[in-house]
């Protein structure tokens, strides 16, 4: 299946798709997280039969409900193109590194130079956590920084 990527300047980004019974379909990704949900006339290309906009928070609940599985995906695929580039998912011990502390606490960035960009807690997406962020055992935290950045964090998460 193919999926075409329109950017919308100031506004964010719309991803369009046919499926296999033929309708099309986009998905209008807003810079603010909202999301909205188009489907296409199927008489007039131009024109929209309906959509429904959906908050930040609605929408990582329809991401869980359809599988998080294309986002690991496309994070594959953006490791392959930004060289030097590292991805990992760091599960968080019962009660060594940083688990009972913030993002904060532990001056993640600043000591290792790596970012945590989301938490998946008890089937739960918490996309771009905050220093105030408490960590819990059994979290899993994707981390994004360079191989040696990382390895650092995974380090300082979990020991």
């Amino acid at each position: 299946m193919e999926v075409f990527e329109t950017p919308l300047p100031g506004v964010g980004s719309r991803y369009e798709f046919t499926t296999a019974a033929g309708d099309r379909i986009a998905v209008v990704a807003r810079r603010d997280r909202r999301r909205e949900f188009v489907l296409y006339d199927e008489e007039d290309p131009d024109a929209c039969r309906a959509s429904v906009e959906l908050t930040g928070e609605e929408s990582a609940v329809v991401v869980e409900l359809l599988g998080g599985t294309k986002l690991t995906e496309r994070l594959v695929d953006l490791r392959h193109e930004v060289e030097g580039l590292a991805i990992e998912w760091v599960t968080m011990p019962d009660a060594t590194g940083l688990t009972g502390r913030t993002i904060g606490d532990g001056r993640l960035r600043t000591a290792t130079g790596a970012s945590v960009v989301a938490v998946i807690r008890g089937g739960n997406s918490i996309p771009g956590p905050g220093p105030e962020f408490g960590f819990e055992a059994g979290d899993v935290v994707l981390v994004i920084g360079s191989h040696a950045s990382v390895q650092a964090a995974n380090d300082l998460l979990t020991r």
